[in-house]
């Protein structure tokens, strides 16, 4: 594998929280699209902390009563490399 230094110093901004339908699993947030479901992901905090998401998860939040989180997470490795 090749290493890219700009890897190291990435950060992404996931919104995090537990299942609403009750299975207890926490994971990745997902917003609906025309194009389907997508995890509610960034690597810019401002794009991901923007009014209408934070709108929006707040009222899931409140409607489901499961806390959900703005967490940051650093790169740790790189698991697999799909070269051209």
């Amino acid at each position: 594998m090749t290493e890219d230094k700009r890897l190291k110093t990435i950060e992404l901004f996931a919104w995090v929280g537990e299942d609403e339908l009750g299975s207890g699993e926490i994971g990745i947030k997902q917003g609906l699209v025309p194009a389907g479901y997508i995890p509610l992901v960034a690597i810019q905090r401002t794009k991901i902390q923007r009014g209408h998401i934070v709108q929006g998860l707040t009222k899931q939040a409140q409607q489901y009563g499961k806390t959900i989180r703005l967490c940051r997470f650093v790169f740790s490795e790189v698991i697999q490399e799909l070269e051209p």
